[in-house]
């Protein structure tokens, strides 16, 4: 058998089998590097050098932030503050579920964590208004993909470590496509329910009202500002960006909002700890996987496949679009990256085309990928919380799956649409 038929054919088994992506990225590449005769030293190098950089503390950091956020009440005060501010529009609960995640996902960089928590918060109350399990799971699962977009993001810290770009800059590309995939988000659901005749849950609430809970709200929401400011700034990295986050959310929660004690920090940790070991797992077998398709030359047979196709940065751009797009729906955004970036940065190079465009449309592509079936986390998990079937609301994604590849195809026919914002705070990273 061909080491690269059993590579691919025993990863998709064992994907069929359920075995989780992580450990079967593992077992296939270690059966092929068997095959191929490679020493299983290699295999602990590979894995230990897709670990080892500096970037990379960024994940447990995040998911450090993110639990500190969760347990602190800080996404309730958020959550409070986005039904005050679009309550009282048609279809409000869903619109409270976008705005909500936009805000979150200058926090946490993380749609799983967002989904999580937004939609465990949501779900349940917006089908108790009327609101169809799978139309709130559904909701739910495309709100949760600009936690990836808005700066900060896990997404593109992985991006940014394994091709060697700016990752403030890269940041920074991500706002103007995150801001328009929550509006086009929103029109979708008021649309959605003036057909369903799902009504708001208030009226529009006083000034006041609104000052007040976003006075409450205030130290959370200056979280993606330090952040940005900080990188753009050159005051930190973005690994220390995560490392202030988390500290600042902890310093917020204990001292300001007073919801975690100091007998629950070890709890929060481990917690965090727990919840970063399959992100960091997945990229470290990931990194032997890509290690053995370089070492089978698959990168240059797919680049042979995909290169009368490409013609220059543009048609590069949509190739990438609709590759990535189907590498999506099977397999999760980073270790998608560790292992396909070697093909990416080739046929790049060979048509000259902008890394810092090129990153931002896999990056979007990628978060695409994060509610689509079968393997969609963030459908997944928001099917899971409404207790429906994942492919029952994925029926009703259709219309967010429409706005959204729109915007895709907009970046990438218009790049200033996603690098004007860099290009003006961080020319030098062009």
């Amino acid at each position: 058998m061909n080491a690269a038929v059993l590579l691919f054919g025993s990863f998709l088994l064992l994907c069929f089998l359920r075995v989780p992506v992580a450990v079967a990225l593992l077992l296939s590449a270690v059966l092929a590097a068997l095959k191929e005769g490679v020493d299983l030293i290699i295999v602990v190098q590979q894995i230990w050098q897709g670990l080892d950089s500096f970037t990379m503390l960024a994940i447990p950091l995040f998911l450090l932030a993110g639990t500190f956020m969760e347990s602190g009440g800080i996404v309730s005060r958020i959550a409070k503050f986005a039904d005050t501010c679009v309550g009282h529009i048609t279809g409000s609960l869903g619109h409270v579920v976008i705005v909500c995640n936009m805000v979150l996902a200058g926090v946490s960089g993380s749609a799983t964590a967002d989904a999580a928590a937004v939609g465990g918060m949501f779900i349940p109350m917006m089908k108790k208004n009327g609101y169809s399990g799978e139309l709130a799971s559904a909701i739910s699962a495309a709100a949760a993909t600009m936690g990836p977009i808005i700066p900060p993001s896990l997404i593109m810290v992985v991006y940014a470590s394994t091709a060697g770009v700016s990752t403030g800059a890269l940041f920074l590309a991500g706002v103007i496509p995150g801001i328009l995939v929550g509006l086009t988000q929103m029109i979708i659901v008021y649309r959605t329910a003036k057909k369903q005749n799902l009504l708001a849950t208030h009226k529009r609430a006083p000034f006041s009202q609104v000052l007040k809970d976003f006075w409450g709200c205030l130290p959370a929401l200056l979280v993606p500002i330090i952040i940005i400011v900080g990188i753009v700034g050159g005051i930190f990295t973005a690994t220390e960006a995560t490392m202030v986050a988390a500290v600042y959310c902890l310093i917020v929660s204990m001292f300001i909002y007073r919801t975690i004690q100091p007998k629950d920090l070890f709890r929060l940790f481990k917690t965090a700890a727990v919840s970063s070991a399959p992100c960091l797992f997945c990229i470290a077998s990931a990194s032997f996987f890509g290690w053995m398709l370089a070492y089978l030359n698959i990168p240059n047979m797919l680049m042979g496949v995909l290169s009368p196709f490409v013609h220059g940065e543009l048609s590069l751009l949509l190739v990438f679009t609709v590759l990535f797009i189907i590498i999506g729906m099977f397999m999760d955004a980073l270790p998608a990256i560790v292992i396909f970036y070697p093909i990416v940065s080739a046929m790049a190079t060979a048509t000259n085309s902008d890394p810092m465009h090129v990153a931002i449309v896999i990056s979007l592509v990628l978060c695409f990928g994060l509610m689509t079936p079968p393997y969609g986390i963030t459908l997944l998990l928001s099917s899971q919380i409404a207790g429906v079937r994942s492919m029952d609301a994925a029926k009703l994604l259709f219309p967010f799956y429409f706005v959204f590849l729109l915007i895709v195809l907009a970046v990438i026919f218009f790049p200033e649409l996603s690098l004007f914002i860099p290009k003006l705070l961080m020319p030098a990273a062009f």
